[in-house]
């Protein structure tokens, strides 16, 4: 009877607010994760999931000779590939970076299958921290927990409840199409489509899109920043008759099962489609070769396609398809 008088009491630990019952959740995951393969349905999750959990013993394949001193004295633009939507970028003397994950998983459960470009700790400054959504390749707290303090941290509307307390500068959510401005860098969140929601259920209480795309401008440099999206003609297009962009960083993956993914996800012809409305001169696919994403055949599925695609069209040049740990310089 005892126990039975702590159920109420513990029930309303859980539910006194929303945060905590964030909290409880990500303790959960795992096992959540777990007892879904069980189920015995045939989805897309749960082959996913059984997928997800074969690959957990091996171990990520290792960057050979990785850059050790990524930000450099003088550029007026450069892009670092660290992996997946992870991108180092140097506009001058301001350094940004894009969905920082650095950690073996995602979720505990979704393995790295080669580590990150750079190490963390050569990121010796950093001004900003850009998060396009909420999802847990996205919005990695180990890896958040391995950067410098002295930065600002943007966030999709709702992010910052996601968010624990790192010691940054500052927390600043941003709707879509509000401006951040300071010390000349002028960064704006532009529409994507994607979904809300970090643990799956608690998508059906937001209010708001916890994801966004960026736009970064300093000293004549435009960067866009996608994050991870579907394709939208009008969305894009709009973006492109409202800022002139250097570089496009454009997600490609995860293609298959192509029926469920497409709503949510860019494949290459996608990619290529939103770098044209947007009217970028350069183009850098993000968003693969990093973990292995839906049900996609091989790690480079969405790199092999696109190449395809480049030469079939004749934009070499433009599209840069850089390896994991590559640093292109756009304007020395």
């Amino acid at each position: 009877m005892d126990a039975l008088n702590r159920i109420p009491i513990f029930l309303s630990f859980i539910m006194n607010s929303k945060k905590r019952l964030l909290q409880f959740a990500r303790l959960s995951l795992f096992t959540l994760h777990c007892s879904l393969i069980t189920t015995g349905c045939n989805s897309f999750w749960n082959r996913f999931v059984v997928k997800s959990i074969e690959q957990l013993p091996i171990s990520p394949d290792t960057i050979a000779a990785k850059i050790e001193h990524p930000v450099v004295p003088h550029v007026g633009l450069s892009v670092l590939w660290v992996g997946h939507a992870t991108c180092l970028i140097q506009i001058g003397n301001k350094v940004f970076i894009t969905d920082p994950i650095f950690t073996n998983t995602a979720g505990m459960i979704s393995k790295r299958r080669i580590e990150p470009g750079i190490l963390p700790s050569s990121i010796d400054r950093l001004d900003y921290i850009l998060i396009s959504h909420i999802h847990f390749d996205h919005l990695s707290y180990g890896s958040l927990s391995m950067l410098p303090k002295s930065t600002v941290m943007l966030l999709p509307t709702g992010g910052a409840e996601y968010t624990p307390e790192f010691c940054f500068l500052e927390y600043r959510e941003m709707n879509t199409w509000t401006t951040f401005e300071a010390d000349g860098v002028r960064i704006t969140a532009v529409p994507v489509k994607h979904f809300d929601g970090r643990y799956g259920f608690d998508a059906a209480w937001s209010d708001h899109h916890t994801y966004t795309g960026y736009v970064i401008e300093y000293q004549g440099k435009t960067v866009f920043f996608a994050g991870d999206t579907g394709y939208d003609p009008e969305m894009f297009c709009e973006i492109g008759s409202k800022f002139t962009i250097d570089v496009a960083l454009i997600p490609i993956a995860p293609l298959e099962p192509r029926d469920f993914m497409k709503r949510v996800h860019t494949d290459p012809k996608d990619a290529l489609q939103i770098f044209e409305d947007v009217g970028a001169r350069f183009m850098i696919p993000i968003h693969h070769h990093t973990f292995a994403q839906g049900l996609d055949s091989s790690l480079t599925f969405a790199q092999d396609q696109l190449k395809q695609l480049v030469s079939e069209r004749h934009i070499e040049d433009r599209v840069i398809i850089l390896e994991i740990g590559e640093q292109r310089i756009f304007m020395p």
